[in-house]
C-alpha cells in the first residue's frame, strides 16, 4: 500500500468549491487549520474565489539555499496560483509561506491535478533540495559532503553522490519502541530479498544498518539507541526522466515504513487474541457436565431428589 503525497483535506477542500457551478457555496468561508505528516502544519482559508494554504514545514529555513523557492516557482507557475514567500501569521501561529488558488475558472479534466497539486505542498518542499542537488551533479558542482534535509526534529534525509552518475539517499530513522525495529527489520529484509525477481531488479539497491553508513563519516548525524539508517543507491535511470517520481518515493518513505510496522503490529495482536478466544473455547469444552439430579426413595417408599 502505498500513501499518497497529497494530503486529503486540502484536496477534497479545493474540489468542492472549484469552478463555476461552486460559486454560491463558495461564498460562504472556511477556516481550516490541518496537520500533516513530518511537523507539518496548515491553515487553510477560502472565501469567495480564491483559496489560500498557509504552510509551516519543519526547518524550512534551512532549506531555502537548497532552491526550494526556485523549485515551488516552477511547480506554481500557471496563472491560477500565486506564491508569497513571505511568512505571516494566521491563528496564532507563524507560518513560512502561502500558496492562493483561483478557483473561479473552469478547470474541466484539469481539476482533480490542480487539486493533487496544491495539496502535495509538504513533498514539493521537501523536494526541492533533491532536485537541486541531482543538477549540481549533472553540473559537477555537488558538494563534497552529504546534503542534510532535516525533515523532522530527531530525524533527517541526506544525499551524496556516489560513483558515476549514482547518489546515495540515507535516512536516519528513530524507533522509540524496540518493537517496532524488530518488525522493521523483517520488513526492511524484504526491500533486499525482492529484488531476486526479475521484474524489479532495477529498482534501487537498500541496505540498512544501526551503524552510521560510510557516506556520512565527517557529518554530524543523529545518534543513539533507536537510530536506524537506512540507505537507497539511485543510479542514472532513477535520476533522468525518473527523478520526480523517484524523488515522491523517497519522500514518502518514512510514511510508509512506520505506516506498515504499525499495520503489522495490529495484525499480530488481531492473531493472539484470536488465539486467545480459541484456547478459551476448548478449555471450556474440557469442563465435566454438572451431574444430573438422582431420584432415591425412603424406607417408606417416598421419592425425593437429592
Amino acid at each position: 500500500i502505498l500513501l499518497d503525497a497529497g494530503h486529503p483535506i486540502i484536496k477534497d477542500a479545493i474540489l468542492s468549491r472549484m469552478g463555476p457551478s461552486k460559486a454560491d457555496f463558495r461564498s460562504k468561508e472556511i477556516v481550516l487549520l490541518v496537520s500533516d505528516f513530518d511537523d507539518a502544519t496548515y491553515c487553510v482559508k477560502s472565501q469567495g474565489d480564491t483559496f489560500t494554504v498557509f504552510a509551516k514545514i519543519h526547518s524550512y529555513q534551512t532549506l531555502l539555499k537548497y532552491g526550494v523557492e526556485d523549485y515551488l516557482k516552477g511547480i506554481y507557475s500557471a496563472e491560477h496560483f500565486a506564491l508569497d514567500f513571505n511568512s505571516s501569521s494566521q491563528q496564532d501561529v507563524v507560518y513560512d509561506f502561502s500558496l492562493t488558488l483561483d478557483l473561479a475558472p473552469d478547470f474541466g479534466e484539469q481539476a482533480e491535478s490542480i487539486a493533487d497539486q496544491v495539496s502535495c505542498i509538504k513533498r514539493n518542499v521537501l523536494a526541492g533540495p533533491f532536485m537541486w542537488y541531482f543538477k549540481t551533479m549533472k553540473s559537477g558542482t555537488s558538494p563534497e559532503e552529504a546534503l542534510k534535509i532535516p525533515f523532522r526534529s530527531n530525524e533527517a534525509m541526506y544525499v551524496k553522490k556516489g560513483k558515476d552518475d549514482s547518489a546515495v539517499v540515507i535516512f536516519s530513522v528513530a524507533f522509540p519502541e524496540k518493537t517496532d525495529w524488530v518488525v522493521a527489520e523483517v520488513f526492511l529484509r524484504e526491500f533486499g530479498d525482492v529484488r531476486r525477481d526479475p521484474a524489479v531488479q532495477l529498482a534501487p539497491v537498500v541496505s540498512f544498518s544501526k551503524n552510521v553508513p560510510m557516506e556520512l563519516e565527517g557529518v554530524a548525524v543523529e545518534e543513539g539507541e533507536g537510530v536506524c539508517y537506512i540507505s537507497f543507491a539511485l543510479f542514472k535511470r532513477h535520476l533522468d526522466d525518473k527523478a520526480e517520481a523517484s524523488v515522491s518515493a523517497i519522500c514518502q518513505f518514512r510514511n510508509y515504513l512506520h505506516y506498515h510496522i504499525k499495520c503489522s503490529k495490529a495484525f499480530m495482536h488481531m492473531r493472539m487474541r484470536k488465539r486467545v478466544d480459541d484456547l478459551l473455547t476448548v478449555l471450556n469444552r474440557a469442563k465435566l457436565p454438572a451431574e444430573a439430579a438422582v431420584e432415591k426413595k425412603a424406607w417408606g417408599g417416598r421419592s425425593f431428589t437429592k
